[in-house]
């Protein structure tokens, strides 16, 4: 199957660029539109700020990948239902579409799957995910799937439910440049210094939601808690792992 006519990676629109924050929510293109409410079935929309735009989520999981893209520094982009496909499956042409495609600071993007691990361990499903790890790696792109197992971590999920709230609040340049020469001159401050030096806990909680401040997020915060100026931006600064074909393990 030629690529030319199945896959529309990232990259390849104008909108592709990040648009301000302040500019206005932009309409996304799914290749399926998210389902409906059903009984024991949730589903909505989460806040993106890195998209610009609400991002729709159909189960639980979901809305927790949302979460650990958006505040993931490695991750540019990401979109949810990106593309339809037809894959060879035991003989016969079947349609997928992935959860979500994300974008790699370093330029990679990746197809994504959200799974309990429960059904993984589907030796049907497993088949099937690596039939349809085998058509993407065909067509030179990246799929993995990520299970409750990454997604399902308490203290993470709270720390970042607490920073979405405080993505959109309004840093002055001098307040950055005030934290950036404190840090630079003295090392590694404690959330209560600079909440003291601020006057403002709320500032700094939006210098670690906006990332210009790092902080473990695995550990609760407290006025203890260390933060630090980014290093830079890598694989290993990405909140969350995923699984790969052929084992998914």
């Amino acid at each position: 199957m030629s690529s030319k006519n199945t896959v529309v990676p990232f990259g390849t629109r104008q909108e592709a660029q990040l648009r301000l924050k302040s500019g206005p929510l932009r309409k996304e293109k799914r290749a399926r539109e998210p389902v409906r409410p059903t009984t024991g079935r949730v589903v909505g929309f989460y806040p993106s700020t890195k998209n610009n735009r609400p991002v729709a989520w159909e189960s639980q999981l979901e809305q927790k990948a949302c979460a650990l893209f958006e505040f993931s520094p490695d991750v540019v982009r990401y979109r949810e239902q990106p593309i339809s496909v037809y894959f060879e499956c035991d003989g016969q042409m079947r349609r997928y579409t992935p959860d979500f495609e994300l974008q790699f600071q370093d330029g990679r993007s990746i197809y994504l799957e959200v799974k309990p691990l429960a059904k993984l361990l589907n030796a049907d499903l497993k088949r099937r995910f690596q039939q349809i790890a085998r058509f993407w790696e065909l067509n030179g792109r990246q799929f993995g799937v990520i299970t409750d197992v990454e997604l399902c971590h308490p203290t993470l999920q709270l720390n970042l439910k607490l920073l979405r709230a405080h993505q959109r609040v309004h840093l002055s340049d001098e307040v950055r440049q005030r934290v950036v020469h404190w840090i630079a001159t003295a090392g590694p401050a404690t959330f209560e210094q600079l909440a003291e030096l601020l006057n403002s806990p709320t500032q700094v909680y939006a210098l670690i939601a906006q990332r210009a401040l790092n902080v473990d997020l695995f550990t609760p915060f407290s006025p203890t808690s260390a933060l630090h100026l980014p290093e830079g931006i890598g694989h290993e600064s990405r909140l969350f792992s995923y699984r790969t074909a052929p084992d998914f393990e």
